[in-house]
């Protein structure tokens, strides 16, 4: 690989992936938080008001009752959404990739650790090798990371059919 091709592999494929990767933790963090700091609130809420709903007057104690019941429904509905969509797992694997694909850049711009060697089409291939090896590592562990929610649902679905 000559430098040109070599400096637009790193600008279109490494940056470009970086970036991804970079974007994809960044978002799956946000979601991963906003649903902990909905439970999180909800749970509290719930407590509050069921702990309210003895000191309210008689013609409020349904509705304290509803409000407590809608609470902790959104506190397992985000739970379950979580579990589904694995938005925590998501933010932790694109966070990972993304700064292993940093530290092999790094690494290949400073000419450490497998990318020492005075040969520098040597250091271009071990480089190439091992980003796309990241990468289509990647593809399996989060095609394994999609299909895993259903397989845990599946598997707790089944369970009380197995007991019988």
């Amino acid at each position: 690989m000559n430098s040109d091709n070599f400096d637009d592999y790193l600008k279109n494929r490494v940056e470009d992936q970086i970036s991804y990767f970079d974007l994809s933790a960044l978002k799956n963090q946000r979601a991963y938080r906003r649903l902990k700091l909905i439970s999180i609130a909800c749970n509290i809420l719930t407590t509050m008001t069921i702990a309210l709903a003895f000191t309210v007057p008689e013609t409020y104690k349904v509705s304290m009752g509803i409000l407590a019941l809608v609470l902790s429904t959104v506190v397992l509905g985000t739970y379950q959404l979580e579990e589904f969509q694995n938005y925590g797992a998501k933010w932790e694997k694109f966070r990972l990739v993304a700064e292993q694909l940093k530290s092999e850049k790094y690494m290949f711009l400073n000419q450490v650790g497998a990318y020492s060697s005075a040969d520098e089409s040597v250091n271009r291939r071990e480089f190439v090798e091992s980003i796309e090896g990241t990468i289509r590592g990647t593809d399996i562990a989060y095609f394994s990371l999609m299909v895993e929610p259903g397989k845990r649902i599946e598997k707790r679905l089944q369970q009380p059919e197995e007991r019988k």
